[in-house]
């Protein structure tokens, strides 16, 4: 069993590519599987977190990635992108966390939180004045979880993949972010 005492958080290298391949696609089946009624369209949504995915945004100057790390397993991951506006408010000086996913054993160990404080460390210290997200408006335990980690909604969207009939509803939530002087 894996307490919260175990984990640490710490930003992914090129060297992680292999276990978030596995991690990125099973948590997002685990969370999101229902919304597809279109196999080839799930199996192409699921390699958006395959190997050269995650190498790629690894890469880039812009994007970050911090694992979530017990031993030697990965149990979960976010991902940011810095210099990006929301799209509700398109205000510039936002963050996207464009991903946090945990797998499920781990989802209550506090670990979204963690993984969202270096995300707003480096949001902060890159200039940013805001991180944002969007997530399924049927997703209500992640909903509930980004409220109570100091997000406020500011509008809607539409998930721009081909989902079952009814599921394409996005919230768009937004958290600013205190600066020191």
């Amino acid at each position: 069993m894996v307490v919260a005492s175990d984990v640490q958080i710490r930003r992914a290298t090129v060297g992680d590519v292999g276990k978030l391949r596995v991690v990125g696609p099973a948590t997002y089946a685990d969370s999101y599987a229902y919304l597809w009624d279109d196999p080839v369209s799930f199996v192409r949504q699921l390699d958006t977190f395959g190997p050269s995915a995650f190498a790629e945004l690894i890469g880039r100057d812009d994007a970050f990635v911090w694992v979530a790390e017990s031993g030697a397993d990965i149990l979960g991951f976010l991902t940011m992108i810095a210099d990006s506006p929301d799209p509700v408010r398109r205000q510039a000086g936002g963050a996207e966390l464009a991903r946090i996913y945990l797998v499920r054993p781990a989802q209550r160990l506090r670990l979204g939180q963690r993984l969202l404080d270096a995300a707003v460390s480096e949001a902060t210290a890159t200039g940013a004045s805001y991180v944002w997200l969007d997530v399924m408006t049927s997703a209500d335990q992640a909903r509930r979880a980004y409220i109570n980690w100091g997000f406020d909604e500011t509008g809607s969207r539409v998930f721009q993949h081909p989902v079952a009939c009814g599921m394409a509803d996005m919230v768009v939530l937004a958290k600013f972010l205190h600066r020191s002087a």
